[in-house]
């Protein structure tokens, strides 16, 4: 009998100790891990506060990361919830990432109109309503903004990440870039597979009809003069040069692909800056553009090589409407050149 009630004692304080020790091992705390990225050293850290969205096995809801942006580190979501963004829509549609609030100028690009359903307008490019931002209470912003006072708005909302125009030259960097902005490197590199050989069936099309010599210029018509473009500032450059791979004159080349893009020429001289095709853009009070008799002289415009692109369809210049419009000119060409063999 004592031997009995000695081992239940016994029992009793083993069962006590362990009670003990259990309890101190489940304080709260937190716990900090670094990866290396391609854009650098970013550091994440974890809240370990109870997840009351059972939805999710566990609570990333408070981590947070450093991005090292051109203008400077910038701590933000490690899985950023509701973006607004000024013109970067379709990077993100790209990685399958939906934005709560856009300017509405990238809301209307015809070239992703299916896929924008449910996002804000914050207003026009000119005026962003800082009122619209506030109210879509955004968890990460993603500019393109150049103005300090605007920039300095957003960051008194939330964490801001300026992305400044111009800074990809190409479809493959912009994309990857914002893979690795929002963490999503695997879906930007199978958004690229698939673009590459779209592309790629656009080049094979305009081959069968086009020789290596024959260039290409893209050109748009004013009241009183023209202007010319380059490879990287809408009106279809980034389709014509990088995505189809045609041939530039060589005055495009030294004037307007570098640094400048873009150049007002006279009527008198619009002769040096036409290729032997022609991208036109033009408005609604100028399509079907007949032109003085410099322009009719041309021979692009005596061969029937000229393309006039309206233009609000494609000044739009992102990753989406690049792969559109490289297959739209695809066929462009490729129906004239029919066309011209009758």
């Amino acid at each position: 009998m004592f031997a009995a009630k000695k081992r239940f004692s016994g029992l009793l304080l083993m069962l006590a100790i362990i009670m003990i020790l259990a309890a101190c091992s489940s304080g709260t705390g937190s716990t900090a891990t670094e990866q290396t990225s391609a854009a650098g050293t970013e550091t994440t850290t974890a809240s370990s506060e109870t997840n009351t969205d059972t939805s999710s096995g566990s609570d990333n809801s408070n981590a947070t990361r450093i991005y090292k942006s051109l203008s400077g580190d910038v701590e933000i979501p490690a899985e950023p919830k509701r973006i607004v963004t000024d013109m970067y829509v379709s990077d993100l549609l790209a990685l399958g990432v939906k934005p709560v609030g856009a300017v509405q100028y990238y809301l209307e690009n015809p070239f992703y109109a299916d896929q924008v359903a449910g996002i804000e307008s914050i207003g026009d490019r000119a005026a962003v309503s800082m009122e619209k931002v506030v109210a879509l209470n955004p968890d990460l912003i993603i500019t393109y903004s150049d103005q300090a006072s605007e920039i300095e708005s957003y960051q008194k909302i939330a964490p801001t990440v300026v992305i400044p125009y111009g800074t990809f030259t190409n479809v493959h960097d912009e994309i990857r870039g914002f893979g690795e902005l929002m963490n999503k490197s695997e879906a930007a590199e199978a958004w690229l597979k698939t673009y590459d050989e779209r592309i790629e069936a656009a080049r094979a099309k305009v081959k069968t009809v086009i020789k290596p010599e024959e260039t290409f210029s893209i050109l748009e018509v004013s009241d009183k003069s023209y202007y010319g473009y380059g490879d990287n500032f809408g009106r279809g450059g980034q389709a014509v040069y990088s995505a189809l791979q045609l041939a530039p004159l060589e005055i495009t080349k030294k004037e307007l692909m570098g640094d400048t893009q873009w150049k007002e020429i006279s009527r008198e001289v619009v002769g040096d800056y036409a290729g032997d095709h022609i991208f036109l853009t033009v408005g609604e009070n100028n399509k079907n553009y007949q032109g003085d008799s410099i322009w009719k002289s041309l021979p692009a415009v005596k061969n029937n090589q000229v393309y006039e692109l309206l233009e609000d369809r494609y000044w739009y210049f992102d990753p989406i409407a690049i792969q559109g419009q490289a297959e739209e000119f695809a066929d462009m060409i490729v129906e004239r050149a029919e066309q011209n063999r009758k």
